[in-house]
């Protein structure tokens, strides 16, 4: 039976994930606030480029009482952290109990704000670490194919029907049980990286040159320092081998902050940083230089 998926968020990594389904065989159809804006036509560069066509729907974000289109039976969400919940309601009246949400955004905290607005749908959480950037042409450049993974807000839902053509079409695909502490994760190497080469203005391999050794080493420090107040050992841990280990696989790259920051976008640094100093434990710790990062994003972005 072939699956149907429709894609939220048609960036770099919602494009490449909409070219991988359709490679594995999904019927997938596009949802963006313009239908003319972003081409039908999506080409994925890698080793042999291949063009992809999809169907294309309108949506206004935001707006639940206008979505039209028909029901959805698989959602992915790829949006950027602060537009999840408008991005939602755009489509909110198309969902069923028998619909599945898959969130694959960065941030801690959406899915707790997503989960109201889907009525009895399933949701689905998920991470990954592949590599892609979308030109204004829409081209899509494959920088890594990664490994993402996947598990449901609800620990007692197993693994869905789907799952096989994901990972047909999706390289090292995983169900994970217990997606928050994979999430939680990736949200303490982020909260490194992202703000620290915003505001330095620098690649993420330059964050262990000697100029700024010490300040990535500090603020790992100040991120530990959360995790282990919160009871996350192991996350903690593991944190400073992790860090080195993203900057030197992802070397060359501008953190997606970054690159927001400097085109005047607004960040996702509440989902990440915010979300760390403010969420995570009821009674967080002294972190002058993380706080001092975030005060920084946040004055020198588009945040509102």
């Amino acid at each position: 039976m072939t699956q149907r998926w429709h894609v939220l968020g048609v960036g770099a990594i919602g494009g490449l994930f909409a070219c991988r389904l359709q490679g594995a065989g999904a019927d997938v159809t596009l949802l963006t606030r313009d239908s003319t804006a972003p081409p039908r036509q999506l080409m994925l560069k890698r080793r042999q480029p291949r063009t992809h066509t999809f169907a294309q729907q309108s949506v206004l974000f935001g707006d639940a009482q206008t979505a039209t289109g028909g029901s959805i039976e698989q959602l992915l969400v790829c949006t950027k952290a602060w537009a999840v919940e408008d991005a939602i309601r755009s489509v909110a009246p198309r969902l069923s109990e028998d619909s599945t949400v898959v969130l694959l955004c960065n941030g801690m905290g959406l899915a707790e704000s997503v989960a109201p607005l889907i009525g009895q749908a399933t949701l689905v959480l998920g991470s990954t670490t592949s590599g892609c950037r979308r030109t204004p042409e829409g081209e899509l450049i494959l920088s890594g194919e990664g490994s993402t993974q996947l598990g449901a807000f609800d620990q007692s839902i197993p693994p869905p029907i789907w799952l096989p053509d994901w990972q047909r079409g999706v390289p090292d695909c995983k169900w994970e049980p217990d997606i928050r502490s994979v999430l939680l994760a990736k949200v303490a190497i982020n909260a490194v990286i992202n703000p620290l080469t915003a505001i330095h203005g620098v690649r993420n391999g330059d964050l262990f040159a000697p100029s700024l050794r010490e300040i990535t080493a500090q603020v790992i420090e100040e991120v530990q320092r959360l995790l282990l107040a919160a009871g996350e050992l192991e996350i903690a841990a593991t944190l400073p081998h992790r860090v080195r280990a993203v900057c030197e696989m992802t070397a060359k790259n501008h953190s997606s902050m970054r690159v927001d920051m400097e085109s005047g976008k607004q960040t996702e640094i509440d989902a990440i940083v915010g979300w760390l100093l403010t969420t995570l434990v009821a009674d967080p710790p002294d972190t002058p230089k993380l706080l001092e990062l975030y005060d920084a994003v946040k004055t020198r972005s588009n945040d509102v």
